[in-house]
C-alpha cells in the first residue's frame, strides 16, 4: 500500500507521517510548503499550483491520500485550487482521509453529532474564510467521492511525534515557566484532542475501508479555561496562574461558543482510547 500525506512538514501531519513510516508494509511519501522540517525525505510542493500538483500525484500514483494541510486565512485558496487539483485525480479505489474541523458548526451551539448540519459565518467575519472553507470542502468532497473519511476534530493539542507542541500549550507553558499569569476564555467550550490520538485514528483508517464522517477525540467537553488550568496541574504549575479571560468581543470578531463533538459514533470503527 502507497499513502500520500500532504501537509506532513505540520504539526499533525508529522505525526501522522511518522506513524507511517513505522508501518514497514506501507510506503509513505510526504509533502511540505515553507516550513522547515524535522523530515529529509519529503517533496516540496505547492498543491495551488496545478501543473506541478499534477506531475508529482501521476508518480506518487498513492492508494490512500491524507489531507492535513491547514493554511487559516488562506484555507479558501487550498480548497479552490489545492483540493479540486487534488479531486480530479483521485480514482473510486483511491480513498482520501481528509482532517476537518469542529468550525464547520459556526453557530456554536453544540454538542454536535455527525448527523447536525454544518453553518457558516457571515462573509466579513474574521474567521469566515477558515471555518466556511471548511464546510466547503466537506460538501464538494461528500458531493464528489465515496471513498472517503472526514475527520472533524476541535482543538488539537499536545506534544507530536516529533517533539512540537500547539502552539496554546506552548504558550502557556512559557508563561509558567515565568510564574507569569495567563487568561483563556471560560466561556469556548470545545472537545480537545491529543495530537497523536488523532494521527493514530488516521493510521488506521488509511489501512482498513471504514468511510464517512467522524468526530475524533473523547466524549468530554471544555472551557479553555478549565483546559489549559488541568494543563498546568498536569505540569507541575500553579493552576491559579491560569485566569480567565475577558468574554467581551468585537462585531464580526465573536467565537463560536460551543462547537463541541459528540464522539460516540468514533468509538464503534477505531481501537484508540481518547486522552
Amino acid at each position: 500500500m502507497k499513502v500520500c500525506v500532504f501537509g506532513a512538514s505540520g504539526y499533525t501531519g508529522a505525526s501522522i507521517y511518522q506513524l507511517l513510516k513505522d508501518k514497514h508494509d506501507i510506503e509513505v511519501v510526504g509533502t511540505f510548503l515553507r516550513e522547515p522540517t524535522m523530515f529529509d525525505d519529503l517533496y516540496k510542493l505547492d498543491i495551488n499550483q496545478p501543473e506541478s500538483f499534477s506531475d508529482f500525484f501521476k508518480k506518487a500514483q498513492p492508494d490512500v491520500v491524507v489531507w492535513s494541510v491547514m493554511s487559516g486565512p488562506n484555507e479558501h485558496e487550498l480548497v479552490d485550487q489545492g483540493l479540486m487539483h487534488l479531486i480530479t485525480h483521485l480514482t473510486p479505489q483511491t480513498k482520501l482521509v481528509y482532517i476537518s474541523s469542529d468550525f464547520v458548526f459556526a453557530e456554536g451551539k453544540g454538542p454536535y453529532n455527525e448527523d447536525h448540519p454544518m453553518s457558516k459565518l457571515p462573509d466579513d467575519h474574521l474567521l469566515a474564510n477558515y471555518a466556511n472553507a471548511k464546510v466547503k470542502a466537506e460538501r464538494f468532497i461528500t458531493k464528489e467521492l465515496t471513498n472517503y473519511a472526514i475527520l472533524r476534530a476541535g482543538p488539537i493539542y499536545g506534544e507530536n511525534k516529533i517533539g512540537k507542541l500547539d502552539e496554546r500549550t506552548d504558550k502557556l507553558a512559557y508563561h509558567l515557566r515565568s510564574d507569569k499569569r495567563i487568561a483563556f476564555r471560560d466561556d469556548l467550550i470545545r472537545t480537545f484532542v491529543y495530537v497523536d490520538d488523532l494521527a493514530n485514528v488516521v493510521v488506521e483508517l488509511v489501512q482498513n475501508d471504514v468511510t464517512g464522517v467522524y468526530h475524533v477525540g473523547p466524549n468530554k467537553s471544555q472551557s479553555f479555561y478549565e483546559f489549559m488550568r488541568q494543563k498546568a496541574e498536569e505540569f507541575g504549575y500553579d493552576m491559579n496562574l491560569v485566569e480567565k479571560e475577558s468574554e467581551e468581543e468585537v462585531v464580526n470578531q465573536e467565537v463560536p461558543k460551543n462547537t463541541s463533538l459528540d464522539t460516540k459514533k468514533i468509538t464503534e470503527i477505531t481501537k484508540q482510547k481518547f486522552s
